[in-house]
């Protein structure tokens, strides 16, 4: 039982405390803290700041500011890749590479679409599905029409 802070009272007795059994998931800013957390994420994974800001739950300027305290260079590697990555493909070694799981998303779409469903029906197939979007968000009429513009 919690008690207020002047009625708390000291562990004199030398009883052990009770042991944890379940392990706590650190909160997400806690994890900026590591310098190989952040390191693995943007020197070896190539994420962009925004890309582990969304990973960890943080904003982007927590992401820079752990980057700033660790020395790591940002764009260190004389590279800079601009914008978004498209629906359907990773950033890996400087290069954009397709991701089968979503290449296989939008072969679906364009099955949906062949067969005549309108793109909100479609996005409310993949919603149903569960299917993530890039960004973990509920897919939308207009973003399935833009991957489908694309491809």
């Amino acid at each position: 039982m919690l008690l207020p802070r002047g009625q708390q009272k000291a562990n004199t007795c030398g009883a052990v405390p009770e042991l944890i059994e379940d392990y706590i998931a650190l909160p997400s800013l806690l994890r900026l803290r590591s310098r190989s957390y952040i390191e693995g994420l943007y020197s070896k994974q190539h994420l962009s700041v925004r890309e582990i800001a969304r990973l960890a739950e943080v904003s982007r300027s927590a992401v820079l500011e752990a980057l700033r305290r660790f020395g790591i260079p940002q764009n260190g590697d004389g590279y800079q890749r601009s914008g978004h990555l498209p629906f359907g493909f990773d950033y890996l070694n400087h290069q954009l590479v397709k991701n089968k799981g979503q290449q296989a998303v939008i072969r679906m779409m364009r099955q949906y679409r062949a067969g005549g469903l309108s793109l909100r029906e479609i996005a409310g197939s993949l919603n149903q599905r569960l299917v993530p979007t890039k960004n973990n968000g509920v897919w939308q009429a207009n973003t399935v029409r833009g991957i489908l513009a694309r491809a």
